[in-house]
């Protein structure tokens, strides 16, 4: 049973919108744009659409969307299959006219992340592999990569990206539940392996774009009232876009 580290390169890239305003039909969805150049994978980084007042916040491979803003509960949501693209785009569901305003997609560094890889041979059956901090909390880790020796027996290898932590100390656990056989090996990684840095210093920090979610709301009736609201937004939407 092995393990190692593979250190990541360091990449510069962009943080691309839409050149111009998102239009919408209130009760509607619409999705606003957001990309990285080059399409690197967002999976691992933090990701903030508009942080005064928050609207969506992805940290840590999930939403974290504890302090946002109410009246978009239940209401964002990212594309997880799309974020390995780079494709960091945010939908909105059921539009409102109090959704229309400027929007802001930032993307955050904090550190350095580590890549560890840990590698077990001749198992059978196929055991299960699993990565753990210091506190024996399962990580969230990649795939399980499965291979066959000469001798038919399994070669199991899995990959975990770590942050910077108190201890640097990580658990590979491998068991086999049907024989309730299990092996581990610990991994301490010096403190100056993973490097925590301020975005801008280190990193070449990829400048905000802005999007104006102008809603256009659809006639269902025609009534005075509709017809005020809708030119109201034509003409708001036609200053916005210097028309």
């Amino acid at each position: 049973m092995r393990w190692w580290v593979q250190k990541p390169l360091l990449v510069s890239f962009e943080v691309l919108g839409p050149a111009d305003p998102v239009v919408a039909v209130a009760g509607e969805d619409v999705v606003l744009p957001c990309y990285l150049k080059p399409n690197i994978s967002a999976v691992d980084l933090q990701l903030i659409h508009s942080e005064d007042p928050l609207v969506h916040l992805y940290r840590d491979h999930e939403d974290r969307n504890e302090n946002q803003v109410l009246s978009y509960k239940g209401r964002t949501s990212l594309f997880p299959e799309e974020l390995k693209n780079g494709n960091i785009s945010l939908k909105v569901k059921n539009v409102r006219g109090s959704d229309n305003g400027e929007y802001k997609c930032f993307v955050h560094f904090f550190c350095f992340r580590i890549s560890l890889v840990c590698e077990s041979k001749g198992w059978y059956p196929q055991p299960q592999v699993v990565w753990m901090d210091s506190e024996g909390h399962s990580l969230p880790a990649g795939h399980t990569e499965t291979h066959r020796d000469s001798m038919d027996l399994f070669i199991v290898r899995r990959r975990v990206i770590v942050n910077k932590t108190e201890t640097n100390r990580f658990t590979c656990r491998v068991r086999q539940q049907q024989l309730n056989e299990t092996k581990e090996t610990i991994t301490n990684i010096p403190g100056d392996e993973i490097i925590c840095c301020i975005p801008g210093e280190m990193f070449h920090r990829a400048h905000p774009w802005k999007v104006t979610l102008a809603v256009v709301f659809s006639l269902s009736a025609v009534c005075i009232i509709g017809c005020t609201v809708l030119l109201y937004c034509f003409v708001k939407l036609r200053r916005m876009t210097g028309m």
